[in-house]
């Protein structure tokens, strides 16, 4: 297929109008925003302080996934997973699963997917709260925001807090992808303004030097409310930053929580503990996995009145 001129104007159309967003912050520049943020450094830490922390207990990465098979809504099948891994690897790891259909719960394709989020969040507190029973771990690292748990299974993500604040297990949530606006508010009150469509994202690309992390959120955070802090940290030679949201009673803990994801990423990476990576690759329900579950559990007629897409019969 040939690139029509037509596409070619749009995509300098859009070039364009993501200058102009960030034209804003690239005549602030990042010195200025430096000078105004508590920047701290955090350090690789040796094998003896891993192992001096691994003797007091477990490192647990906890991770969930999603496979969905079949048309648009509401015609598929989701199988969703959620395991926790100790580092320790004689310890079999705590793996759960649930299957979803819109079909059968008659939800709108809305309701499907918020559904769908809240199950994924759960089963994590489960496997998190099921690893505290079988590991008795140091630390808990779940991967995203806290704030998904309190906001999707609030009654579970309670029972995990206290769980872990009641046997002083260090807690954490790790996020790759940031999407809020926490410094561009907090720059907005010492009268930095850098635009109203610019994401904390935007602002940490090539702000901090590796190992470097700050500690920041705005008075009206919604995370205050729950007892959550955060820091921007970043962990490798990728100039993106990641976030790392903890238990606001749990703040004494601050540097050691960024030392040990520091010290667990490798440098040439996106930035995310190495330990999360792998707990992201074991649970993950493979296709071929959904494909042989269906094909063997599912009545082929089912199958191909509820689920099969007809894409899936394409000669070309």
């Amino acid at each position: 297929m040939e690139i029509n001129n037509n596409l070619i104007n749009d995509f300098k159309k859009v070039n364009s109008q993501l200058k102009t967003i960030h034209k804003p912050l690239k005549d602030i520049g990042a010195k200025k925003i430096r000078h105004e943020l508590d920047i701290k450094i955090m350090k690789k830490l040796t094998n003896e302080e891993l192992i001096s922390i691994r003797n007091k207990g477990d490192i647990v990465g906890v991770d969930g996934s999603k496979n969905k098979k079949g048309n648009l809504h509401p015609h598929y099948l989701v199988a969703i997973s959620a395991l926790a891994k100790s580092m320790d690897l004689n310890k079999e790891p705590v793996l759960l699963y649930e299957v979803f259909s819109p079909l059968i719960d008659k939800l709108s394709s809305e309701k499907s997917k918020e559904k769908e989020d809240n199950i994924m969040a759960e089963l994590e507190v489960q496997v998190a709260i099921k690893s505290i029973e079988e590991y008795n771990p140091y630390i808990i690292m779940m991967d995203g925001s806290l704030m998904t748990y309190s906001i999707k299974c609030y009654e579970k993500w309670k029972e995990l807090k206290r769980k872990c604040i009641e046997n002083n297990i260090l807690l954490i949530g790790v996020i790759e992808e940031i999407k809020t606006k926490e410094i561009v508010q907090v720059l907005k009150a010492k009268h930095i303004d850098i635009g109203e469509d610019v994401y904390d994202k935007e602002v940490l690309f090539g702000l901090l030097n590796e190992g470097e992390y700050i500690n920041i959120l705005p008075e009206k955070s919604k995370k205050i409310k729950e007892n959550i802090d955060c820091c921007f940290l970043r962990t490798s030679s990728d100039p993106s930053a990641i976030a790392m949201d903890f238990l606001s009673v749990q703040k004494q803990n601050m540097q050691q929580f960024c030392d040990i994801v520091y010290t667990l990423t490798p440098k040439n990476s996106r930035g995310i503990p190495i330990w999360l990576d792998i707990v992201d690759k074991e649970v993950k329900i493979t296709d071929e996995m959904m494909n042989a579950l269906i094909d063997t559990y599912i009545d082929k007629d089912l199958s191909n009145l509820f689920i099969k897409p007809k894409r899936e019969e394409r000669s070309l």
